[in-house]
């Protein structure tokens, strides 16, 4: 994810440095965590000149939801279960240097790039057969040098344990055209990287699964609106940072949540509806944008649901 602390300053229009939906889309996905075995999560994964001397961001995200994370969790598992008794976050290896991908470099060591070893050390530690999914929340820089090192080290076996589920790196409808569907921001950033990313998906050797807006337009947009029902989540830690995240257009916009809500499968969209190979057909995107749509409310209440729970009192067990 490209998320960083909202406070330091920056010239989006939100006047932060990284969008702060991500901040919405983590709470939620640490309120869905016990779907989920969690191996990692790589904050800050992002260009902007502001993070060279900004904070250690792994630090801030181990405060800012690790400490509401060990707050909910007990609640969480008394009404609900399963979920892990933590979680934790590091720092991107890009976030200082604001590297971006070389078409022409070869990355035969990963000795620079600390996440992308962390992930290759996961992936090629586990049996064959086993999946890891590798949501992508913005650039595509540390994917793409991780699948270089593996073409160039001749470890596919290593990549056929990966699946990379990305948030809205094309769209023929949104931002980008049936032209030129790539002209979208989380592909704009690192415009080297989605191109290799998407021709290797095209080739058969890694899978991918293009989401497109379908977390903006569909689960977003099709929400509900209004302070009220979100007012509802700040009994909760983790439902108050979801809540407060990003308020925007009178909703909570936490798009790319997408990635996860269809990974579990159960809300209107799953992996089967997306093609694999990194293709984002604009009947398949219109189709899957409303899918999520008809399914937003239900992903909601299921959110607060959560949020809930999670501030849940309970009363001492009688003798």
């Amino acid at each position: 994810t490209d998320m960083s602390d909202k406070s330091i300053r920056g010239s989006n229009r939100e006047g932060t440095v990284n969008d702060p939906d991500d901040i919405s889309a983590m709470a939620g996905y640490l309120l869905m965590a016990n779907m989920f075995d969690t191996k990692g999560i790589v904050v800050s994964s992002t260009h902007r000149k502001e993070h060279r001397t900004s904070a250690n961001q792994a630090d801030w995200s181990n405060r800012f939801f690790g400490e509401a994370y060990r707050a909910d969790v007990a609640k969480l598992n008394k009404t609900i279960g399963g979920y892990p008794k933590d979680i934790s976050f590091m720092q991107s290896c890009i976030k200082e240097s604001g590297e971006r991908y070389n078409a022409r470099k070869t990355y035969r060591s990963l000795n620079d790039y600390t996440t992308v070893k962390a992930l290759f050390e996961l992936a090629h530690s586990q049996p064959a057969g086993e999946t890891i999914n590798v949501l992508c929340w913005g650039s595509l820089t540390e994917p793409a040098i991780l699948v270089n090192h593996c073409e160039a080290s001749g470890r596919e076996d290593v990549l056929k344990k990966l699946r990379f589920i990305a948030h809205w790196t094309n769209s023929s409808l949104h931002q980008g055209t049936p032209e030129y569907p790539e002209r979208v921001a989380n592909c704009r950033e690192d415009a080297a990287a989605c191109a290799y990313l998407k021709r290797m998906a095209l080739a058969g050797k890694i899978v991918y699964h293009e989401c497109g807006a379908i977390g903006q337009h569909g689960i977003v947009s099709g929400g509900p609106k209004g302070r009220e029902y979100f007012d509802q989540f700040k009994t909760s830690r983790l439902g108050r940072i979801f809540a407060e995240g990003k308020f925007a257009h009178n909703g909570v916009d936490h798009s790319d949540s997408a990635t996860y809500w269809m990974l579990v499968g159960m809300w209107g969209v799953t992996l089967s509806d997306i093609a694999d190979n990194g293709t984002n057909r604009i009947e398949i995107e219109r189709r899957n944008e409303a899918a999520f749509r008809n399914s937003s409310e239900a992903i909601h209440d299921e959110l607060l649901r959560r949020s809930r729970a999670a501030a849940a009192e309970h009363e001492p067990p009688h003798d």
